[in-house]
């Protein structure tokens, strides 16, 4: 299981495909239905998610939403509450919306990026509106001295902000430059056992059953060394992905210190004309800072409609596909309980870092009114403040509260063995991000010998209403 900080098409693909996986081998194994048409439409299903999975990660988004738009209607109408493929369909359903919801997350996180860029442009207008001001009223006095001296010392920040941050910018490129270099590295090393693992399956043919056992081992262990080091490069290719655009946005800044720094050197030469026509510089520096005021405020309008609108429409769309694809597993309780529970468990996982990512961008605009108020700019900026401060605490506390639903899930889907602390390593993981203290120690063997204890006072419809309710449970299907 991983923990990512967002949710990408490529992560649909492999949720997509490794789901798939496992749902066919349940269905394999537990189906007792014999509908065949829930079969085929299961069957269709399994090749539809193996075809986005295994499709070019540069393809167009559009074919890969349609995909999973057509495998929901393919199997929407043979979900339902039978054992077997029926239920099958259920997890189907569930993927395929999942696959949807994947997306629509991408999607709302470009539009969160945009709205992102937009309150960074405002930033920069504060900082313009606050030297027109300072001029229009530096301007108002005959005698300029403590005037000149602001905007000197303006301008030594300003150079020394250009300072800072090309050294930010330098240390960010040298960090960069060396994760690229893992990433190469651990490629190079995934390669490797991939050729070994590829040479060993091509001398099973030649061998006794008891050596292709012994090779068969082999194979999975140099398979399992390459997918670690592929994880690997996927984790440090997220945290580049994450440092690219800082460093990008730290040139932006150079260029925005340097700008404002030709800015006030021009003010100091306006500021010695004002000794002759004090009056008239007045009157332009006046009229220079309402209208910086002027396309401050409207900035402000098209940032907040933008977020009101856009912004909340995509994040919305991310959030119900994601709460559907949790809703159309309470029809595979039985015959594929385990696949559905794990499901569930990415469902809600994802759910969780929609409502994050919208935690942030709430932040974002409480941190950016909080600017315009200490920034004194003319207008009501507390009440959007107070507003945008309440929605990032409740989005926080919704994926908090799906995070925790991810761990229970996890911990519902009855897995055995390493798999099991695994998972158990994976459900505390998402509990310290929805910030819940680390559990104590876990214990699987006295987990078994409660189960087997449990399993020993039950019969067989008990076991099956137990499971109906863990699946039908408000509080994990609400996310």
């Amino acid at each position: 299981m991983t923990i990512t900080a967002k949710t990408t098409p490529s992560k649909a693909r492999q949720i997509a495909s490794i789901s798939a996986i496992l749902l066919l081998t349940g269905t394999t194994l537990s189906a007792c239905s014999r509908t065949s048409e829930a079969q085929a439409a299961v069957q269709e299903a399994q090749r539809s998610f193996n075809d986005v999975a295994a499709g070019d990660p540069t393809a167009s988004e559009q074919i890969a939403e349609q995909t999973y738009k057509e495998t929901e209607q393919l199997v929407a109408e043979h979900a339902g509450s039978d054992d077997g493929f029926a239920e099958a369909a259920a997890v189907s359903l569930s993927l395929a919306k999942l696959g949807q919801a994947s997306l629509a997350s991408s999607e709302a996180s470009k539009i969160e990026t945009q709205a992102l860029l937009k309150a960074r442009v405002i930033r920069g207008m504060i900082n313009q509106w606050l030297t027109a001001d300072a001029i229009a009223q530096a301007a108002s006095l005959f005698d300029a001295t403590d005037e000149l001296n602001e905007i000197n010392n303006l301008i030594a920040l300003r150079q020394a902000d250009v300072k800072q941050y090309k050294q930010q910018r330098k240390e960010v490129e040298v960090r960069i430059t060396t994760l690229e270099s893992q990433i190469a590295d651990l490629q190079t090393k995934a390669a490797a056992e991939r050729n070994e693992s590829g040479a060993l399956e091509l001398q099973m043919p030649r061998v006794s059953a008891t050596k292709a056992a012994q090779i068969v081992q082999r194979v999975r262990e140099h398979t399992l060394k390459a997918d670690n080091y592929e994880l690997e490069a996927i984790r440090i290719e997220g945290v580049v992905g994450q440092l690219k655009p800082g460093a990008k946005e730290i040139g932006l800044n150079v260029d925005k210190a340097t700008s404002q720094i030709e800015l006030l050197q021009n003010a100091l030469v306006e500021l010695e004309q004002r000794k002759q026509s004090s009056k008239a510089d007045q009157t332009q520096s006046t009229n220079d800072a309402a209208q910086a005021l002027a396309n401050l405020k409207a900035a402000v309008d098209d940032y907040a409609n933008f977020r009101d609108t856009q912004v909340q429409q995509a994040n919305d769309q991310a959030i119900a596909l994601n709460k559907s694809a949790i809703a159309a597993l309470r029809d595979a309780n039985k015959a594929v309980k385990q696949v559905a529970t794990l499901t569930k468990a990415s469902a809600q996982q994802s759910l969780a870092e929609t409502y994050a990512r919208q935690a942030i961008g709430h932040a974002e605009a409480q941190l950016l009114y909080q600017s315009l108020i200490e920034a004194n700019i003319p207008g009501d900026w507390a009440t959007p403040e107070q507003k945008t401060r309440a929605q990032q605490l409740q989005a926080r506390q919704d994926a908090n509260d799906a995070y925790i639903n991810a761990a229970a899930s996890l911990r519902r889907a009855g897995t055995q063995g390493e798999a099991r602390e695994k998972i158990e390593a994976t459900a505390k993981r998402l509990e310290a991000l929805a910030g819940l203290q680390p559990e104590p120690e876990y214990n699987p063997d006295q987990d078994n010998m409660d189960s087997e204890m449990d399993m020993n006072n039950m019969d067989h419809s008990d076991m099956d209403m137990d499971m109906d309710m863990d699946m039908d449970s408000p509080t994990q299907d609400d996310g």
